[in-house]
């Protein structure tokens, strides 16, 4: 159980407090990370601007950035965001077996192979691609700013990760468990 007090508008500081009235009024409720996040409020509106100004200006599909965030939430164990882009993946068309794979870093296209290998790559190795992704990224033409904001997807995912595993917010959707990731896992072809 979290010893972390989540927010509400009555409770949140003069940054969060409008932020969280106006989700609270978009869908009747706030999502528990939000509230989560809105224990700071300048961590909350940091939050929001660079996923808007991402979002805004994306050369990855949605498609590609829901797949960056559960296969980011699953690597970082982040249960609370697997389960959340699980139902949002969903909506977007992903069956529960293609979920599953994602979680793991599998995906049906080459080129969402390629999107994926690069963020998990990333992940383990600390943002450094090895010699042989960059060629196939090359060579799949993605543009340096692509890379870029592959990268930035990861990052504001992993934070998102690292707020909930600190904070344990209630999970708001239905439970997904995290996949186990092996190394003898079979891989679809890239």
């Amino acid at each position: 159980m979290s010893s972390f007090q989540l927010r509400t508008p009555e409770t949140a500081d003069d940054l969060a407090q409008p932020v969280l009235q106006t989700f609270k009024k978009q869908y009747g409720t706030i999502p528990n990370f939000y509230a989560g996040l809105a224990i700071d409020g300048a961590t909350l509106c940091g939050y929001l601007s660079f996923e808007q100004h991402i979002e805004a200006h994306c050369l990855l599909t949605p498609e590609q950035r829901e797949m960056i965030s559960l296969a980011v939430a699953n690597h970082n164990g982040c249960q609370y965001c697997v389960s959340g882009h699980t139902f949002s993946a969903k909506k977007m068309g992903f069956d529960q077996s293609a979920c599953a794979d994602i979680q793991q870093g599998i995906a049906q296209s080459p080129t969402d192979q390629l999107v994926l290998d690069v963020a998990l790559e990333a992940l383990r190795n600390q943002g450094r691609l090895s010699a042989e992704t960059l060629n196939k990224c090359r060579e799949a033409h993605f543009s340096d700013a692509m890379l870029l904001q592959i990268y930035a997807w990861v990052g504001i995912n992993t934070f998102s990760n690292w707020i909930n595993n600190l904070v344990e917010p209630k999970i708001d959707f239905p439970l997904v468990p995290l996949q186990n990731i092996s190394s003898d896992h079979p891989r679809r072809d890239t």
